[in-house]
């Protein structure tokens, strides 16, 4: 198994296509991941899809600018473009993920159990913007990030 993980932000929300007739919904999105500092830095910026009810749930809950960090494995597939009018063959690089979640160093997060129909669960049934508390009185506030706080 070649599982990875990496950390980064999203470049745009993520783009849904709900599953047609018996297929799984698949998300796509970009994180922009750094490396390096001051004239070395860099910016990768890494395709990644999901599925089924992780597509769904990240769909819902993730937005454009937000830290994420995403575990799975590195997918390739090749494919024929066309530029400048040839046919050329080119290698698609891609993550398919498994995980996918905020990262919690720089945001707080309200988690709910979704319902599954071999558990039996039911589902939390007022969305987060409609529970009866607010979000910041559910979760305490982050506290500030400082020079003492980086590895």
């Amino acid at each position: 198994m070649n599982t990875t993980c990496f950390v980064g932000n999203l470049t745009a929300d993520p783009r849904l296509n709900p599953g047609a007739e018996g297929r799984k919904s698949r998300v796509y999105l970009t994180v922009a991941v750094n490396e390096g500092e001051g004239d070395n830095a860099k910016t990768h910026f890494l395709d990644v899809v999901a599925f089924g009810t992780l597509a769904e749930n990240v769909a819902s809950s993730l937005h454009k600018g937000q830290r994420v960090v995403v575990v799975g494995r590195v997918s390739t597939y090749k494919r024929e473009q066309n530029i400048d009018g040839k046919p050329v063959n080119t290698t698609k690089v891609e993550f398919a993920a498994s995980a996918i979640g905020p990262d919690l160093r720089w945001a707080v997060a309200r988690v709910a159990k979704v319902a599954t129909e071999r558990d039996g669960s039911v589902p939390n049934s007022a969305p987060a913007s409609e529970s009866s508390a607010p979000a910041a009185e559910s979760a305490p506030a982050p506290a500030a990030v400082g020079a003492e706080d980086e590895f």
